[in-house]
């Protein structure tokens, strides 16, 4: 007798849910991929950190080697360019349903992915940081980042741990360097009474959030992978702007024919959609 189908976490948010997005600058969902989807997921990851690329291609970005310290991140950039496995997950409809939904917005783009697997006993602290301080190529702060846990994650893996409402509070300096062993976290008011939250997830759970909200994470204490996959969403109505930090999306992007000029909105095969779909 086959076994049941999962039943998978609804992809509409309640009223409750975005009002606390908007409050705390992050939100934990559901489970939104099944066991069947985690076990090929896996694979393909695996297969990329390996260097095998079902598509030919590699991925944009490769920051580590066979040779790397045995305990450094696996961390790996537009790998959905790699494999059609990852690309289906990180360029998700369900992703871009909620992504939409958080952000208002009348259509999701992949900005890029990652391949982020933290080692047993290893990985460096992760400062504490603002994603789209990093992103400033994007005019305009309207982005989601989704974590989606390959495995479940406990508290002695190094899980990512969000500083809730810190979105609201613009932008901070940049850490000195995002890896090391100094968390670097941001001078805050003790009167702001910012709580500190770790995202504990199940496999097949996904965490979402917001551009500008403070986050971090330590080390892998644990005997276990820490194995997650990230899609780093903008809104479809997101333009380019010339900036001096630049970021590595504007070369890749040169690589197509297809690509904005600085005031458009972000298009071309290097930023897909998510939702609606073409």
């Amino acid at each position: 007798m086959p076994a049941a189908a999962e039943t998978l976490a609804s992809t509409e948010l309640s009223p409750a849910e975005l009002a606390a997005w908007k409050k705390d600058g992050f939100h934990v969902h559901g489970k939104l991929f099944d066991d069947a989807e985690l076990e090929v997921l896996r694979a393909a990851c695996e297969g990329v950190i390996d260097g095998r690329h079902e598509t030919g291609s590699p991925p944009d970005g490769s920051y580590w080697r066979q040779a790397s310290h045995p305990l450094a991140v696996r961390k790996f950039d537009n790998a959905w360019k790699a494999d059609r496995t990852i690309e289906a997950c990180v360029t998700s409809e369900r992703l871009g349903r909620i992504c939409a939904q958080l952000l208002g917005a009348p259509g999701i783009r992949l900005w890029h992915d990652q391949i982020a697997y933290k080692p047993p006993g290893g990985g460096h602290v992760v400062t504490w940081h603002q994603d789209w301080a990093y992103w400033q190529v994007v005019a305009e702060c309207e982005t989601v980042t989704c974590w989606i846990a390959l495995d479940d994650v406990t508290a002695d893996q190094g899980p990512m741990v969000f500083m809730a409402g810190s979105h609201r509070l613009g932008l901070f300096e940049l850490p000195r360097h995002i890896s090391g062993n100094n968390e670097e976290k941001p001078d805050l008011p003790e009167e702001l009474g910012l709580r500190e939250v770790p995202a504990l997830l199940k496999a097949g759970e996904v965490s979402f959030h917001h551009g500008k909200t403070l986050h971090g994470s330590g080390m892998n204490h644990s005997p276990r992978w820490r194995k997650g996959l990230v899609s780093h969403a903008i809104s479809s109505a997101c333009t380019y702007r010339l900036h001096p930090r630049g970021h590595p999306n504007e070369t890749w992007m040169k690589r197509c024919a297809e690509y904005p000029q600085p005031g458009e909105s972000w298009r071309g095969p290097q930023f897909p959609m998510l939702w609606p779909k073409p």
